[in-house]
């Protein structure tokens, strides 16, 4: 995280907000910054349904995006990004552009043997398939998921490719066309 440091003065209006999720998170807190793109709350995953219930309520109502990061080897080894921004009515009735709209990442640290995360599906459904894809490459489960299943690999696929300790050159993995077992066939030609 950015050094911690005096609120940004063009989001000075969130502060009591961030200082409200501080308090949500409970004993999960673990820092809050005002970055300069953004404000930052990290906190541990019992703490992420009551944060993102009150963000939802104070007008964060678009999810833009969710994120897995590994940290090998530093404890707690995997973080998930939130990324979450407040468009109003009136924004999208005006003409032009939304120029800056008020923006609040929340960082949760997850440590091993099973990493999981709370699933924010019933706040936003478009975190569907976004915490499927951090399912799939980094094995983070999301409790509560309605479907959690692989979304880039194969269903049989063995590991998860995005932790630092996936090996370089895969596993061992035998890829035959069109699913058939043995050679390669020869190619048809057309007459």
């Amino acid at each position: 995280m950015p050094d911690a440091g005096a609120l940004h003065p063009e989001r000075a209006a969130l502060a009591p907000l961030l200082e409200k999720l501080t308090e949500a998170a409970g004993t999960a807190f673990l820092e809050a910054v005002a970055a300069p793109d953004m404000d930052e709350l990290a906190i541990r995953p019992e703490g992420l349904l009551p944060v993102m219930d009150l963000a939802r309520c104070h007008g964060f109502n678009h999810l833009l995006d969710v994120g897995g990061v590994d940290h090998h080897p530093l404890t707690p080894r995997f973080e998930v990004a939130y990324h979450l921004t407040a468009l109003s009515a009136n924004s999208v009735e005006r003409a032009g552009p939304i120029l800056h709209p008020p923006r609040l990442r929340v960082r949760v640290f997850c440590d091993e043997p099973e990493p999981a995360v709370p699933s924010v599906t019933h706040l936003w459904p478009s975190a569907n398939w976004p915490e499927r894809e951090v399912f799939d490459q980094f094995g983070i489960r999301f409790d509560g998921h309605p479907d959690l299943r692989r979304i880039l690999n194969p269903d049989d696929f063995v590991g998860h490719p995005l932790r630092k300790d996936f090996p370089l050159r895969g596993q061992a993995r035998r890829f035959v066309p069109g699913g058939r077992v043995g050679p390669i066939p020869p190619l048809e030609t057309r007459r």
